[in-house]
């Protein structure tokens, strides 16, 4: 037993560092220090007004990968979702507020991840703080020059606020309406909002994305895992956000972390390649998981499963996009994304009755999570504990008050990587990426710093239509 108490992460993740080499194919315990029950107002730099510090145990094979003490987890893979699963959904000032419309336009997508997905989880919104632009004709830096960059950076005018309070309020109205309760399997959705249990949380002051994130997973969320999704990511089609869960919680703390694909990681082996060469992709390809979980039905999944067809048909009124969409599809067939995972994809397995008619019994397609160097803050799948101990631990450093989670943590990993190696290095991490190798995406971005509401989009028409009469 290797003690490693009171390590400090040194900008590396060093504290779990271990020389695979002497373990001698056997299974050692590493302790070291977490941190719990700590103060919303330090500054990412470590300082804590109260920390309670507890030890955590994690199991590391001779092969480099990091598993934790799960055991409770595991025996929770059948209790249903909501009881495992908390959707945690971030929202700041956007220059569309007071509308609701955006955080409208993302919960009605919620259905594509399945029903319990949709009504039953807990929800939370949790609403950052801005600061207020006292002088609104003062000269700002051209990071902050215009509106949307100001509002990402949570500055905000006077007139930006008021309508930030106005949105919360309505936001508050639509979670009430919706109700609260676990709806039946037989139940009536057609009547259900899927704004159902769900709790806005605001927060007094600036955050940024990460902190407030780290706000929610402290003090609001008592289940294993989260589902983080900001609020202009939406879902584009059917997700299996519950197989997703399953595997897991069946991993031994393997997978602690899963991106649902988008548009600019959908060919994600052929970046590392271009970045890091053919003979890492190989070490990659060989840390590809395929679990069993995601092995799933090939009707729903796949290049023609129902799944691909639900996305191209919802943008049936756009048919440049839908031409995109498929061209894109038809680009993928060619990636090291698609090709090095052409085997093993579909399987079918016949019972004695059908093997006598040719009528085949089950198809499965299967489902891959490809490790990944970057953590996207797109929408994802994370343990609890695994943000909350390690990626939050204020001694490790790496998110920032005012940031993004992926800004700092993601040149963490690959620190990791360069040090111990990539299996080792990522172990740590666990964080990978879906993919049913359909060649389409699972979540899209409504951009929500530009976005314009149905009501503005009808004004802007018409202001337009008046200007061509004169």
């Amino acid at each position: 037993q290797i003690s490693a108490m009171n390590n400090t992460f040194d900008e590396d993740c060093n504290n779990l560092n271990v020389n695979a080499e002497r373990l001698d194919m056997r299974n050692y315990t590493i302790k070291f220090r977490c941190i719990h029950g700590e103060s919303d107002h330090d500054d990412g730099n470590g300082k804590e007004k109260q920390q309670e510090e507890t030890t955590s145990s994690t199991t590391m094979s001779s092969t480099g990968a990091t598993f934790s003490s799960n055991s409770s987890l595991k025996s929770q893979a059948s209790s249903p979702l909501h009881e495992l699963l908390t959707i945690i959904v971030t929202t700041s000032p956007i220059k569309s507020n007071p509308s609701t419309e955006v955080l409208e336009r993302t919960f009605d997508t919620f259905s594509y991840a399945g029903i319990e997905f949709c009504y039953n989880c807990p929800k939370i919104i949790i609403c950052d703080g801005c600061r207020i632009k006292q002088d609104e004709s003062a000269v700002v830096t051209n990071k902050h020059a215009n509106t949307k960059q100001r509002l990402r950076s949570g500055i905000a005018t006077s007139k930006q606020a008021e309508n930030y309070e106005l949105f919360k309020i309505a936001l508050r109205k639509l979670c009430d309406d919706a109700g609260s309760g676990v709806v039946l399997h037989g139940d009536d959705k057609k009547s259900l909002s899927p704004f159902r249990n769900t709790r806005v949380v605001e927060l007094d002051e600036r955050h940024g994305y990460g902190f407030a994130l780290r706000h929610a997973l402290r003090h609001e969320v008592s289940t294993p895992y989260v589902c983080v999704i900001q609020h202009d990511r939406t879902f584009m089609r059917h997700t299996p956000i519950q197989s997703v869960v399953q595997s897991m919680t069946n991993s031994n703390g393997c997978i602690k972390y899963v991106g649902m694909n988008m548009r600019s990681n959908l060919t994600y082996r052929d970046t590392f390649t271009t970045k890091y060469g053919s003979s890492s992709l190989n070490e990659l390809l060989g840390m590809v998981l395929k679990p069993p979980e995601l092995a799933l039905d090939s009707s729903v999944f796949g290049p023609n499963g129902t799944s691909v067809k639900q996305m191209l048909e919802a943008q049936s009124h756009n048919k440049a996009l839908q031409k995109n969409l498929k061209s894109l599809a038809q680009t993928y067939l060619v990636t090291v994304q698609s090709t090095s995972n052409s085997s093993n994809s579909t399987s079918t397995t016949t019972d004695a009755t059908s093997e006598e008619d040719g009528r085949e019994k089950d198809t499965t397609h299967q489902l891959s999570l490809t490790p990944t160097l970057f953590w996207y803050d797109n929408t994802h799948v994370c343990e609890t504990s695994h943000y909350r101990d390690f990626i939050f631990n204020p001694a490790y450093k790496m998110v920032a008050k005012g940031g993004f989670v992926e800004d700092k943590l993601s040149p963490a990993i690959i620190r990791s990587v360069e040090r111990l190696g990539l299996r080792e290095g990522h172990s740590k991490f666990g964080c990978y990426i879906l993919d049913d190798h359909s060649g389409y995406f699972f979540t899209g971005h409504l951009d929500g710093g530009s976005y314009m509401t149905t009501a503005e989009k009808k004004q802007l028409i018409s202001g337009e239509a008046r200007f061509n009469k004169k």
